[in-house]
C-alpha cells in the first residue's frame, strides 16, 4: 500500500506539478487553439493543413452562417481520403471541405467542467467516441478526449487523497507522510514531532448553528492552518473535527529540548487558530483540543506517534484541558 501511494504521488507530481493542487477542473483551462477553414475550401487544400503531424482536428466554418461550425478529424479526413476502393482522394480532392465535415460535433462553453465533458463525450456513439471537443468562445478553441481523460483521471486521483471539504491531505495521505518521515530520521540526530487538534463540542456547534456553519468553521480552520505552519510542516484533517501537524526537527540538543521545540510548535498552531476569522463572530469560534509528541532522536516510528498523540489528545478532552479560549467564548 504504502510503495502504491508513493508511486501515485510521483506520478501525480508529474502530471499537475505539485500533487495537492488540482488538475484543470473546467475545458477552458485544458483548450487550445484550433485551425479555423471555410467550408468551401477544397479538401485537396484541407490535405495540405493536414500534412502538419501535430494538427489532429481542423474546425470547418459555414461562410453563409458563421455561428454554424463543424469538424473534421484527422481519422474522419483520412477515412474520406481512402474512400471505398482506395479511390476517395480522387473523388473528394476538387470537391469543397463540407462535404467531409461534421457538422453536428460537441461544442462546449469554456467553463463547462470537465468531468461533465468527459462524461457527455464517451457517452456518444463509438465512431465519436473519441472526437475532439470545441469550446465555444470569441476564438474557437478545442480539447482532445485525451487530454479529458486525462484531466479527470488526475482529479479524481487528487481528490481520493484529499478531503473534499477543506482540500487538505487525508487520514491516510498523512500516514503515509508520517512514516516517510521516520524511516528518513533513523539512525540520524533528527526527530519527528505530531500535533493534533479538534474542535471543542463541534457536535454542540453543528446543533447549535447547523452543520452548514460547521463546515465554515473546518474550512476557515483548515485554511488557517495551512496558510500558517512553520515552512516544512504538513497539514491534514485526519477526522471529522480533527487536524494533524507533522513537522521534522532536525537538530535539538537534547530530549528536552526537542520536547521544548514539539511544545512551541504546538503552542503557534492554537494560537495561529486562536482568533475567528472574519465574518464569525468570536463568541462562534470554538476552543480546541491539542497534544503533542516528540520522538527520540532517529528512533521515529509513525503507528507509536500517531497511536501516542492520539492518545494525549484523548487526556486532554477528558480534562477539558482548552489550550485555546478566545474573548467571549462561553466554552
Amino acid at each position: 500500500m504504502d510503495s502504491d501511494l508513493t508511486l501515485l504521488t510521483q506520478r501525480l507530481s508529474g502530471a499537475v506539478g505539485e500533487y495537492r493542487v488540482s488538475a484543470a477542473t473546467t475545458v477552458a483551462d485544458l483548450a487550445h487553439a484550433v485551425e479555423v477553414v471555410d467550408a468551401a475550401l477544397p479538401v485537396a487544400q484541407l490535405e495540405v493543413v493536414f500534412r502538419n503531424a501535430q494538427v489532429a482536428s481542423v474546425a470547418v466554418r459555414d461562410t453563409q452562417d458563421p455561428r454554424r461550425i463543424g469538424l473534421v478529424t484527422r481519422p474522419r479526413f483520412t477515412a474520406a481520403m481512402t474512400g471505398r476502393l482506395g479511390f476517395g482522394r480522387a473523388v473528394y480532392s476538387r470537391r469543397p471541405t463540407t462535404e467531409i465535415t461534421d457538422w453536428a460535433p460537441m461544442v462546449v462553453e469554456p467553463a463547462t467542467p470537465v468531468s461533465e465533458v468527459a462524461v457527455r463525450a464517451m457517452a456518444r456513439l463509438d465512431d465519436r467516441r473519441y472526437d475532439d471537443v470545441l469550446v465555444a468562445n470569441d476564438v474557437w478553441r478545442i480539447v482532445t478526449t485525451a487530454d479529458l481523460v486525462r484531466s479527470l483521471s488526475t482529479l479524481l486521483a487528487v481528490r481520493s487523497l484529499h478531503d473534499a471539504l477543506t482540500g487538505l491531505p487525508h487520514r491516510s495521505m498523512i500516514l503515509h507522510s508520517l512514516g516517510r518521515r521516520c524511516t528518513s530520521a533513523l539512525g540520524t540526530d533528527a526527530r519527528v514531532v505530531v500535533v493534533l487538534v479538534d474542535v471543542a463540542g463541534f457536535a454542540r456547534l453543528n446543533a447549535a448553528h447547523g452543520q452548514q456553519f460547521g463546515d465554515v468553521v473546518l474550512t476557515a480552520l483548515a485554511a488557517r492552518l495551512r496558510g500558517g505552519v512553520t515552512a516544512g510542516c504538513e497539514v491534514a484533517r485526519t477526522a471529522g473535527d480533527e487536524f494533524a501537524v507533522i513537522a521534522t526537527i532536525q537538530a535539538a540538543a537534547s530530549q528536552e529540548h526537542a520536547n521544548s521545540l514539539a511544545e512551541g510548535l504546538r503552542r503557534d498552531i492554537v494560537t495561529l487558530a486562536a482568533a475567528a476569522p472574519k465574518g464569525i463572530a468570536p463568541a462562534g469560534w470554538p476552543s480546541l483540543h491539542s497534544a503533542v509528541v516528540c520522538s527520540a532522536a532517529g528512533s521515529a516510528n509513525a503507528d507509536e506517534l500517531f497511536r501516542g498523540v492520539q492518545a494525549r489528545l484523548r487526556q486532554a478532552k477528558e480534562g477539558r484541558a482548552l489550550v485555546q479560549r478566545p474573548p467571549g467564548n462561553p466554552n
